[in-house]
């Protein structure tokens, strides 16, 4: 996750207040506790420190048994809600839907372990290059497009935006035998042409 898209998900999240008896977020596909905290550390200070000192308990969901992952489940299999029907009033999804197979079956999942009334947050990237995870699908949607899979439960848009990119870490330098083809991302990033982010945020109604 980029740093600016984790900025974008506080400012949307901090919107939102949960109901004294409906608090549990599930964050799917989360990694472990490591990578939340020293990998990508923004992930822990901008979403996960702004989910808790609001009010909400965070429920980490990941199909690896890792410190740090409350809940072992996979997004991707057919039986995946059964355990968490109707369970959270925020399920979040980050960087995942252009690394599924199926996306009808995720978005479905989401759904289902999603309460009435409750809300969804999606990120996707928008302009960002194929990267296999252990697949890339190729799916890179506009915010309206991401919704648009949800179009039979969507109630309404929370907040929204494509995230542009403008951190240059984030547009490497690489070791190359051909001049100047190790330099293409930064190149591209001096151009204009950055690493942009699709994220929605949404209320459900079933």
């Amino acid at each position: 996750m980029f740093r600016e898209e984790s900025l974008w998900i506080k400012n949307a999240l901090q919107k939102l207040k949960p109901a004294n008896e409906q608090n549990e977020v599930a964050n799917i596909g989360s990694s472990t506790d490591h990578f939340r905290k020293v990998i990508q550390p923004h992930i822990h200070q901008n979403i996960i420190d702004t989910l808790l000192s609001t009010g909400w308990k965070v429920f980490n969901v990941d199909m690896k048994k890792e410190p740090g992952v409350d809940l072992v489940a996979d997004v991707t299999k057919a039986d995946f809600a059964e355990p968490f029907r109707n369970r959270f009033a925020l399920t979040i999804c980050t960087n995942l839907l252009e690394h599924v197979e199926d996306i009808k079956l995720v978005t479905k999942n989401l759904v289902d372990i999603t309460q009435s009334g409750g809300h969804l947050l999606i990120t996707v990237p928008y302009k960002y290059k194929i990267h296999l995870d252990p697949i890339d699908n190729g799916f890179r949607p506009t915010p309206q497009q991401i919704v648009d899979l949800f179009k039979d439960v969507a109630e309404y848009i929370v907040d929204s935006k494509i995230i542009a990119i403008s951190d240059k870490d984030q547009y490497r330098i690489r070791k190359s035998r051909f001049p100047v083809w190790g330099y293409r991302e930064r190149l591209a990033y001096y151009f204009g042409k950055r690493h942009k982010t699709s994220g929605i945020l949404f209320s459900i109604k079933k």
